[in-house]
């Protein structure tokens, strides 16, 4: 029995060795939304590599966060990447496939995120980039405070009427199975792009825009839509606009893939519904 028992402890202590030499302590991210989580995961000395945009205002949630030490990509460099010898590489589900095939073949572990399309979406990714890189209950943690935001604003949009509202820029908008079709539909509203049967992010031209008269447009904050809404000769008309139904997000919350989806909804939900929701603390 001593010798089953003294087996059984030698058979936990080898797993538990295992299990953190698999934790990786070299990390190279190569997408912004895994340098907005990772920050949150893992200490930054573990990080080997960020993308250049999360130093970009309006576009980064993380601006200042991490050391000007930890190399930057604005691109993907397989041979910078091979010399800082990651014991991961975090890519996106968009990371170019040749690219890709390069980092497998040369035997570094890759963890592909994808799945970031919905909120739910971005909850299970936030779970596995938790898992792979061993940080399973900062990543619990943090998915547990983002529910927690959408459930409050859920809560408190309960029973609120839902503003049709189209996302514009230059022509573009987002229809279902897009990341700012569930912003619009967790802000409180119901998505145009969708109503109009679109699906992805393409063109929809002013002329449609303007037919489809939503009561509110969304629009990046440093793109200067807004003011490109008020020039244009034919959606200057448009109600919204008229009446100045023109929600101008930063627009690093519009593009955001990550938790802070859920502070995007909450501040689109305060646009439109400013007597339910309040601003953001």
């Amino acid at each position: 029995m001593r010798r089953f028992l003294a087996f059984l402890l030698l058979l936990s202590a080898s797993s538990a060795i295992s299990a953190l030499e698999s934790v990786p302590r070299r990390i190279a991210s190569l997408n912004l939304t895994a340098d907005e989580i990772l920050v949150e995961l893992v200490p930054v000395d573990r990080l080997v590599a960020a993308t250049a945009a999360a130093d970009d205002a309006g576009t980064s949630n993380v601006v200042g966060r991490i050391p000007p030490a930890v190399t930057r990509f604005r691109r993907a460099e397989m041979e910078r990447l091979l010399a800082l010898s990651p014991d991961l590489v975090v890519v996106s589900e968009y990371t170019d496939a040749d690219f890709l095939r390069l980092v497998e073949r040369s035997g570094m572990r890759v963890h592909r995120m994808s799945g970031l399309d919905s909120l739910p979406g971005i909850r299970a990714a936030i779970l596995d980039l938790g898992r792979a890189v061993g940080s399973e209950e900062a990543a619990r943690g943090l998915v547990a405070r983002y529910d927690a935001r959408l459930a409050e604003l859920a809560r408190r949009l309960q029973g609120a009427s839902r503003p049709r509202v189209l996302y514009w820029a230059g022509g573009m908008t987002a229809g279902g199975g897009t990341t700012i079709g569930a912003l619009i539909e967790g802000g409180g509203a119901t998505n145009v792009g969708r109503e109009m049967g679109l699906q992805g992010v393409g063109p929809i031209g002013a002329e449609r825009a303007f037919v489809a008269d939503p009561d509110f447009v969304l629009v990046g904050e440093g793109w200067k839509s807004a003011e490109a809404l008020k020039a244009d000769p034919l959606l200057s008309r448009m109600r919204a606009v008229k009446e100045g139904h023109v929600v101008a997000m930063p627009t690093e919350l519009l593009v955001t893939l990550s938790h802070h989806a859920a502070d995007a909804c909450w501040y689109l939900a305060g646009a439109l519904h400013p007597d339910r929701v309040p601003p953001r603390p």
